[in-house]
């Protein structure tokens, strides 16, 4: 195979250190000499394989051409990195000298087979026109060669193609724990994945999920190992997730839905962790979440506005929750007085609140702190935002907290604040929480302001009156 086309510029020594090597080893026969002119050559092809694994696989193709020891080295590799957009950014009409080296790579002959343990094929640029009907051919055989290899983490990146399809040889790889499918606006429905009885973590990206078939059933019944579930940037109908026994965490990131969307969460007596960011789906079903650990609700204020029932439906996610994460708009919904006052949240003990720059957002907490009285760990972020002030209309929350009265935070023993500045809400908050917490070991600022506007941000705060004589205030200058 020729390599020199994927040789970078800055190889050129390689070769010449190479030429010289050879020029020795034809006037000295001795093994000492040879040993001296490459000191690669007692390495095994397993070490060797190793080295390249760390490379990029421009470098790693390129490595190939520095001596006759080091041609196998790549298809030794126990894990590759197969790019084509990052094997050539300036060139992409190298299709076909890129197919030959990953071919090499993933299929050497028999005799040297080695197990490879990861491959990640990302193929952005490589299904063109004119070459689509080859790279499809090509992506089945380079699945197929990697499950002959008992290839166990997968990741696979397709672009938007007509025939950038799932080849049948992906089932073939029974021997996959890790699996990573980002499929760029795939149209078609997702094949089975019952074949992969041994898969512990699955990954999808862009996906449409109009929830009118049995993929999860099936992925659920027969895939009895499977620990983690991410749904990234997928367009979702419908998510009927139940009887999955092992399943410890589900990420449900960024997702977009349709207009009547449900998400229907049962029978996992495992789940420890969920995480919900982005848009929301119109309802949901939520039942036997008793065991969870961590939440993270970073949920986008919806544009069609929700119905009560609609709100109070995901408090189940967060009843029994020890870690807690909230987004601005899940922080106003918990802050509201008629309803979510009502909530307690006995069981959290690390909260941690992303809030918007605004005049009242920091004092949206204190109500939230009331829900959480054996919170320990308290995280507040604040996002910057064009404005710092906002005026309240009529769907606004109004924040009624003066002095903290009624807000029990008797376990909390760290505090940490990113961004916080001198506003009225700002100072309100520290100050509150410096008069309540009677155990405060440590609260870490991190002020948004510099120079003479922190320092008189420092003072003031220095002055307040704490609840904890062994508490120590600390101001960091980033985060």
């Amino acid at each position: 195979m020729r390599t020199k086309h994927l040789i970078p510029n800055h190889a050129a020594g390689l070769t010449y250190a190479n030429a010289h090597a050879g020029a020795r080893e034809g006037h000295n026969h001795h093994a000492a000499d040879r040993a001296a002119a490459d000191p690669f050559e007692g390495f095994p092809d397993a070490v060797l394989g190793l080295i390249v694994s760390k490379l990029p696989f421009r470098s790693a193709v390129a490595a190939s051409s520095i001596s006759r020891r080091w041609r196998g080295a790549l298809a030794a590799a126990p894990a590759l990195d197969i790019d084509f957009a990052a094997a050539f950014p300036a060139a992409p009409r190298r299709r076909t000298a890129f197919a030959a080296a990953a071919t090499a790579a993933l299929a050497p002959p028999p005799p040297h087979h080695h197990p490879l343990r990861r491959l990640r094929l990302a193929l952005d640029g490589f299904f063109d026109q004119l070459f689509a009907a080859s790279a499809a051919a090509h992506l089945a055989a380079w699945l197929a060669a990697a499950a002959a290899r008992g290839v166990s983490h997968l990741d696979l990146h397709l672009p938007r193609s007509r025939l950038a399809v799932l080849p049948p040889s992906l089932l073939a790889c029974t021997g996959l724990t890790s699996l990573t499918l980002r499929l760029d606006r795939y149209a078609l429905p997702l094949p089975p994945l019952g074949r992969l009885t041994r898969l512990s973590r699955l990954h999808l990206a862009s996906v449409h999920l109009p929830g009118r078939d049995d993929f999860f059933h099936d992925l659920f019944s027969q895939c009895t190992l499977l620990a983690s579930l991410t749904l990234e940037q997928c367009h979702i109908g419908a998510l009927r997730l139940a009887g999955a026994p092992r399943l410890r965490s589900l990420d449900i990131a960024n997702c977009s839905w349709e207009q009547q969307s449900c998400i229907a969460i049962a029978e996992m007596p495992s789940l420890r962790a969920l995480r919900y960011s982005g848009a929301m789906a119109s309802r949901h079903i939520v039942t036997d979440a008793y065991s969870l650990d961590e939440v993270v609700l970073a949920t986008e204020k919806p544009q069609v506005k929700l119905q009560g029932p609609n709100l109070r439906e995901l408090l189940p996610l967060v009843g029994n929750a020890r870690s807690l994460v909230l987004s601005p708009w899940c922080i106003e919904q918990f802050a509201r007085p008629e309803e979510w006052s009502k909530v307690r949240l006995n069981k959290v003990t690390r909260l941690a609140c992303i809030i918007e720059r605004r005049e009242e957002g920091a004092l949206s907490i204190a109500p939230l702190l009331t829900s959480c009285p054996n919170v320990q760990e308290l995280s507040v972020s604040v996002v910057p935002s064009q404005s710092k002030r906002r005026r309240c209309s009529g769907d606004e929350v109004q924040y009624d907290v003066v002095c903290g009265r009624g807000v029990t935070v008797r376990n909390l023993r760290a505090i940490r604040m990113e961004y916080i500045d001198e506003s009225k809400s700002g100072l309100e908050l520290v100050k509150l929480l410096l008069k309540n917490a009677q155990v405060l070991e440590t609260m870490t600022i991190v002020p948004s302001m510099d120079g003479l506007e922190q320092a008189m941000f420092r003072r003031r705060v220095l002055k307040f009156r704490k609840a904890s004589k062994n508490a120590s205030i600390q101001f960091c200058a980033s985060a």
